[in-house]
């Protein structure tokens, strides 16, 4: 009998075997679980990236304007638009990246559950076969 991942074990009657489509399968599955769970690791890395990139940008922009103030100068607008360029870019790459990771869960996940559905159809087809064998 081929190793289940968790949560499939449970609907496997004791003596059922599984056929080479149905592991094939369950390969699948634990490497698109596996997929899955780096893409939140990779979200979780970004979004710290986000978090430190706004940070010392905003502090950029802090020690921008006080420096200013203390020469006497005023903030222009260029300034502004120079910064929002840089804020665009910076922030703007982390979040198309952000984008791509979600894009791939939204997908990944409904490829997860038509598989898991498949997968336990197949494993309640091989209890059948195991019960219809024995009756026999």
């Amino acid at each position: 009998m081929s190793s289940l991942p968790r949560g499939f074990g449970r609907f496997l009657t004791p003596g059922s075997e599984l056929n080479n489509e149905l592991s094939q399968k369950i390969a699948v599955f634990d490497a698109m679980t596996i997929e899955r769970e780096e893409l939140d690791n990779d979200i979780s890395l970004l979004r710290k990236q986000q978090a430190d990139t706004e940070d010392r940008l905003a502090e950029a922009l802090a020690e921008d304007e006080f420096q200013s103030f203390l020469s006497g100068q005023q903030v222009v607008a260029q300034s502004y638009t120079d910064l929002e360029n840089i804020i665009n870019q910076q922030i703007g790459s982390i979040v198309d990246k952000l984008a791509a990771k979600y894009e791939r869960i939204v997908y990944l996940d409904n490829d997860l559950r038509k598989l898991k559905e498949s997968i336990e159809k197949g494993v309640a087809a091989a209890n059948a076969q195991l019960t219809s064998a024995a009756s026999m």
